[in-house]
């Protein structure tokens, strides 16, 4: 049932309309609630740069570089979807539109992904690394009646208790996901995140084992955020866990970091020591990002990045951009990954990501 609103415009009418008018928007819905949120701007230019005063939506890549930077939608339109308003609100201006950087890279092969896992266990066992991510890109033909509005709505229906956004800008075009990872949440003077690593499939066990694989993967992650969480040695850190949590088709192993009594205004300084995190870049930091784009096959653009909402009420929800894809003219562009050690089987680590795949996959069938 499409949700009609008292001025009678629905998300595909407010999507094919900020589209016309190139206009930067985002749709989402927070994990466990049932209100899609709309952020708007009322004209083409694109921000990058935005203060802790500002309301409205953050979209940020893996990595900033010459081909893609963060962008910051701001807040001049913010309403529920049971509350959008009347189609008349974009005003002219005059910035030039920068031309679509949209994805050109190629699908990564099964062999070729299996022979980048090979490559990255040699690095660990010569003791470059601990740990690095490895990601892939899988493409399909853009279904024919496929309406980006309708498929959001479809994901949030599926997938309840994830982070659920579709964001759009003249620049990068539209990016869908649905993730199960917090990189920071923030009301007012608590910040919480979360060590999200370790997968398996959902087959609705009742005991869950993890391998020595897993739960190393999970303890690296952890052991990061407990050294770079902290702001200062009066603020309060808590930790919780790890736990086994369930994410649609797949269940991850969790530890919850809760600080408390930080300055709200430091969530920025927060993220930089945080993002990109091991669960999606790997240990060393540094040299496992130059591995990463000196050595997969195609760039993560977005992908691994983050996005979310900030400064609304003295509040943040920043997640990792997770189980997404770039919706180009002609295809969709999915995008996925998962964590290699010293214990990683190449044919195990495929199956992982395809299995990671169907978070998007089903929906589309």
């Amino acid at each position: 049932m499409t949700l009609v609103n008292k001025s009678g415009v629905t998300l595909k009418m407010f999507f094919d309309y900020c589209s016309a008018h190139s206009l930067p928007f985002a749709f989402y819905r927070l994990p466990d609630l049932k209100t899609i949120r709309v952020t708007a701007q009322k004209k083409t230019r694109i921000n990058h740069t935005f203060t802790t005063e500002q309301s409205g939506f953050l979209f940020a890549p893996f990595t900033e570089d010459k081909a893609v930077s963060k962008v910051f939608i701001s807040a001049d339109i913010q309403a529920e979807e049971k509350n959008l308003p009347e189609l008349s609100f974009a005003v002219a201006d005059k910035a030039e539109l920068s031309e679509s950087i949209l994805s050109r890279e190629k699908a990564t092969l099964k062999q070729e992904f299996e022979n980048h896992v090979s490559q990255i266990k040699s690095a660990i066992r010569q003791g470059k690394f601990n740990k690095v991510v490895a990601a892939r890109v899988r493409k399909i033909k853009k279904p024919l009646r496929f309406h980006p509005a309708l498929f959001f709505k479809k994901l949030c229906q599926q997938y309840p208790h994830a982070f659920v956004s579709l964001v759009c800008t003249p620049t990068y075009g539209i990016w869908i996901g649905a993730s199960p990872e917090v990189l920071l949440q923030v009301k007012g003077n608590e910040f919480k995140t979360y060590s999200l690593a370790g997968t398996q499939e959902n087959k609705g066990q009742a005991i869950v084992k993890w391998s020595r694989k897993e739960t190393l993967e999970q303890q690296i992650v952890t052991e990061y955020i407990s050294r770079n969480f902290k702001t200062s040695d009066k603020s309060k850190l808590l930790i919780e866990g790890p736990q086994t949590v369930v994410a649609g088709n797949l269940l991850h192993l969790r530890t919850t970091f809760t600080l408390r009594g930080v300055a709200f205004d430091t969530w920025p300084q927060v993220i930089a020591r945080l993002h990109p995190t091991p669960a999606v870049a790997g240990v060393p930091k540094k040299e496992a990002i130059r591995f990463i784009q000196c050595e997969e096959k195609s760039a993560r653009r977005f992908y691994s990045g983050y996005l979310g909402p900030i400064n609304q009420q003295k509040e943040v929800s920043l997640f990792v951009n997770l189980r997404c894809m770039e919706v180009t003219p002609q295809q969709l562009i999915l995008y996925t990954g998962c964590g290699i050690t010293k214990d990683s089987v190449p044919a195990k680590e495929w199956k992982e990501t395809q299995i990671k795949l169907q978070t998007l996959l089903n929906v589309l069938r």
